[in-house]
């Protein structure tokens, strides 16, 4: 009995241990920076199989596209170090950059080698973010996690204490808590359910950047639905249902939690055509954009070096600016596409849009898109030029982008070996 429990378990890490590894990464992302070691190790086995199999980068087709996408990122990086305002702090950026090509290498290489290995991992990510939801609604409702950590200063955090970036993580991973529902939704009808602690967790959490990532999501992969779905009498009536459900919800926290009430009214600004009002709404983030425009205009070409924006803050802030006031400069411009304007220049402005093109032209023409969307939707969001939340080319944000890719890509390259071995058997 204990030899064939042992066996048992061997066969399956041998079968998933490439997306044990992948789970731990994204699981990782409760922390400030426990993700990097399951990343770490995804690239020491990339470098492996690349120097084991040099070929591979010339002849996989896959492995080509996403190693051209990656350049088109990181090469204007590379370029912008003959600029940088702090070539110390922009080398600890770009060198280390490339763990994510070789990461990247790693998932699509062995992650695609099966489809039980991408279920798997979508099915993980699935109950991760569910648990992080629930334990999430566990600390508003009672003022502590199930691990004990505290409700403070009004922000949820969850099992992310002390930081408070539960709601943007689970609302870019929420494109695979839909994806797995609508696998199942014919034979699991309940698990329409568990999108209401994700919502309610992205809404209470008040941060206004996850609140539009999650409607991008949703929005996505509810056009998805209604194009691809076999019944679409189902799939309409559930959303129904479930759109009530979350009105519902809304309704109540909207009148009974003042700082939600708050935050919705003081995001109204946004549209109120007033500069004070629309200050507030952005969370005082005019003053950064004009500063971080202003910092590009006088280095338009290739930017002051990635994660400069800090270093060279005070000298183009305007008199009175609050952040140099308190001696606390942004760490970066909160404005994804601005970013990539100041700390790369037009150089990286222009590797950006041929990055977001060639990926999307890599997808579309694909006849089996059908499947790739739903892995596409959280990469196009994640760098979506408005986003205002975490740094485009800071290691967090960085390493959630290039594990999306790759998972894209390893869809991708698990269809395409699928298509090659039905040509050949036909």
């Amino acid at each position: 009995m204990i030899s064939k429990t042992y066996n048992d378990l061997k066969n399956y890490l041998n079968n998933y241990w490439p997306c044990i590894i992948l789970a731990l990464a994204f699981f990782g992302f409760i922390s400030k920076a426990l993700y990097n070691y399951p990343v770490g190790i995804m690239a020491l086995v990339g470098i492996y199989i690349v120097i084991s199999s040099p070929k591979l980068l010339l002849n996989d087709n896959t492995i080509k596209s996403f190693t051209l996408i990656f350049l088109c990122i990181w090469l204007p990086q590379v370029v912008s170090l003959f600029n940088a305002v702090d070539i110390k702090h922009s080398l600890h950026t770009v060198i280390p950059y490339l763990r994510f090509l070789f990461a990247g290498i790693f998932i699509i290489t062995l992650i695609a080698k099966d489809q039980k290995r991408i279920d798997f991992v979508i099915k993980i990510i699935f109950f991760m973010v569910l648990f992080w939801s629930i334990d999430g609604a566990i600390q508003f409702f009672f003022k502590k996690d199930i691990f004990g950590y505290p409700w403070e200063s009004g922000q949820i955090t969850g099992m992310f204490y002390p930081r408070n970036t539960i709601a943007h993580i689970c609302a870019i991973l929420s494109p695979f808590v839909f994806l797995y529902i609508y696998d199942n939704l014919i034979q699991k009808k309940y698990l329409i359910l568990s999108v209401i602690p994700l919502f309610f967790v992205v809404l209470i959490s008040g941060r206004r950047a996850a609140w539009v990532m999650l409607v991008l999501t949703s929005l996505s992969f509810l056009a998805y639905g209604l194009i691809y779905f076999k019944d679409k009498k189902l799939f309409t009536k559930y959303i129904c249902i479930i759109t009530v459900l979350l009105s519902l919800i809304f309704g109540v926290m909207l009148n009974s939690h003042q700082p939600l009430k708050t935050r919705v009214n003081v995001t109204q600004g946004i549209f109120s055509g007033d500069y004070k009002a629309f200050n507030d709404a952005t969370a005082l983030r005019l003053s950064i954009w004009d500063t971080a425009y202003s910092i590009f205009k006088d280095n338009s070409a290739i930017g002051i070096g990635p994660r400069g924006f800090r270093h060279i803050y005070d000298e183009y802030a305007k008199p009175g600016d609050i952040f140099v006031e308190t001696k606390l400069p942004p760490t970066q411009p909160h404005l994804l596409g601005l970013e990539i304007l100041c700390e790369t220049g037009v150089v990286g402005f222009i590797g950006y849009i041929f990055f977001i093109t060639y990926l999307c032209i890599f997808i579309f023409k694909r006849r089996t898109k059908k499947y790739l969307v739903p892995y596409l939707i959280p990469v196009l969001v994640a760098v979506f030029p408005l986003n205002a939340h975490m740094a485009f080319y800071g290691s967090v944000w960085a390493s959630v982008i290039w594990l999306l890719i790759s998972l894209c890509y390893a869809k991708a390259a698990l269809l395409n070996n699928y298509n090659n071995i039905t040509k050949k058997v036909a």
